[in-house]
């Protein structure tokens, strides 16, 4: 069996065990079937997030040619993207390339790992795309590598390409500022924090974002703080929904990326673990806090 697939089991959940030997996507697989529910849940709530739309407004893209995907985990915006664009060719590539079912003809799937630079002639083309999208891929990207990720990105646009990166910052706020620092939400924050920097991730990386961006001349800058609604505490009808089914998902998410930092890096319990988890999952339905992630 191709290494890339071969997975190991964790606490009841699926990862991919190249990414666990080597300490590079320790988050649960989409083939996992928890998360392959949450990721399809993710994409739905940001694409409604971002006005119904795969990517910003701002963009001006207009019958792409080639487009490229770093980090597809289900393949949703890749898949949606492919079938909106009939004469596009989308490449996507993930560190595990899982199989999607009905695959669109003009959607190339490929394994990679995103802390590798993006200059396998096989995979990518110099100079050759509209659109290059990044999408919460943070828990897999090492801290120092991302001024050479962004630069890359760079070298394979096509003049006046795109880039867009969108990264949560999941130091979890309230709009009541009911929050203290023995919430759940603040404990867990605290928490992943500090795993992820043993780990050498960033998370904290969607703040570094717009310098990143300077950092690698690139021209046009826009730099996006949106706020995720966790509830339906919004006056806005549209983004009460969103909040609404933001609820579970953002539950899942957070169960998701810390399981393995945790337990692993912290030496918490499956128990101590769980019952962290709990105690976040109920504040993050407790609308009277008002609660949203910025991105």
């Amino acid at each position: 069996m191709d290494e890339d697939f071969q997975c190991v089991t964790i606490h009841g959940r699926v990862f991919q065990k190249v990414s666990i030997d080597h300490s590079i996507y320790c988050v649960p697989v989409a083939s996992d079937e928890l998360e392959e529910d949450r990721l399809t849940a993710q994409h739905d709530v940001l694409f409604r997030l971002f006005g119904n739309a795969l990517f910003s407004l701002h963009m001006r893209i207009k019958d792409p040619t080639r487009i490229l995907e770093c980090g597809y985990g289900g393949g949703d915006w890749s898949v949606q993207c492919a079938e909106e664009y009939e004469d596009c060719e989308v490449t996507a590539v993930d560190v595990y390339p899982m199989l999607i079912a009905d695959q669109p003809e003009n959607l190339n799937l490929c394994g990679y790992n995103l802390n590798d630079r993006l200059n396998d002639p096989e995979i990518f083309q110099a100079r050759a795309y509209d659109l290059i999208h990044s999408r919460c891929v943070g828990a897999g990207i090492k801290r120092n590598r991302w001024t050479s990720y962004i630069q890359d990105m760079k070298l394979l646009l096509r003049p006046n390409g795109w880039i867009q990166i969108v990264e949560y910052y999941l130091n979890i706020q309230s709009s009541s500022g009911r929050l203290t620092d023995e919430s759940a939400v603040r404990r867990w924050w605290l928490k992943y924090s500090e795993a992820m920097s043993r780990m050498n991730r960033d998370p904290r990386i969607g703040n570094r974002l717009q310098s990143l961006f300077a950092d690698a001349r690139l021209g046009d800058v826009r730099v996006e703080a949106i706020q995720l609604p966790i509830g339906d505490w919004e006056t806005d009808p549209v983004k009460a929904s969103i909040g609404r089914d933001t609820v579970a998902m953002m539950g899942d998410l957070l169960e998701s990326l810390s399981l393995w930092p945790l337990t692993q890096q912290l030496n918490y319990t499956a128990t101590e673990f769980q019952r962290l988890i709990s105690e976040v999952r109920a504040e993050l339905r407790n609308k009277e806090l008002k609660l949203y992630v910025p991105m």
